[in-house]
């Protein structure tokens, strides 16, 4: 067997393994996924962190294995989490890419919008995010960030709880605008 057949042989046999019920095939599976996972397991590790039949000890697992994420290859599949209608795995999704240290300055636009359509955690989340990223930075990312919180701002009716961090947030593409008129 080749050796990415063989890879993706474990992969698909992870995955099984962590759609189980039972416990111990889960503990098993996120050892596994420790020592030879890929980012190919995101999805499955993101579905185990809220599964209503999972105990927490589990979920916990499964959520700490997500934080620790290094490999940029998982930064697509973040992506794809951070652009979903799950508050919860959006809010996990944002803390790996902080925990992780990826500079995904290209990015900032999904940050910013999940900012604005999430809830409190996801706006601090988001704020952490945006504001250790390091430039130089793209004008026209940037851009699109602030014009994105402009429309935000104008259609707001009243202030919501994340309304302090999306102003901070302003503050803060501010800040890297004018880095990128400095250079």
């Amino acid at each position: 067997m080749k050796q990415d057949e063989k890879k993706k042989k474990i992969v698909q046999d992870l995955i099984l393994d962590l759609s189980s019920k039972d416990p111990k095939i889960l503990t098993s599976a996120l050892k596994r996924v420790r020592s030879k996972g890929s980012e190919d397991l995101v999805f499955a590790l993101f579905k185990l962190t809220d599964r209503e039949d999972t105990p927490e000890k589990i979920k916990e697992e499964a959520k700490t294995i997500l934080l620790e994420l290094k490999s940029t290859a998982a930064i697509p599949k973040l992506l794809e989490v951070l652009e979903g209608d799950n508050p919860y795995h959006r809010e996990i999704a944002l803390s790996a890419f902080w925990n992780s240290s990826y500079n995904a300055k290209e990015h900032i636009d999904k940050f910013v919008k999940a900012a604005i359509n999430g809830g409190y955690m996801e706006a601090l989340e988001a704020f952490t995010v945006i504001d250790n990223l390091d430039g130089p930075f793209d004008e026209v990312v940037i851009i699109e960030a602030q014009l994105l919180l402009k429309q935000h701002f104008s259609e707001q009716k009243e202030k919501t709880e994340t309304h302090d961090l999306l102003v901070s947030i302003v503050a803060k593409l501010d800040q890297m605008e004018q880095t990128v008129y400095s250079d």
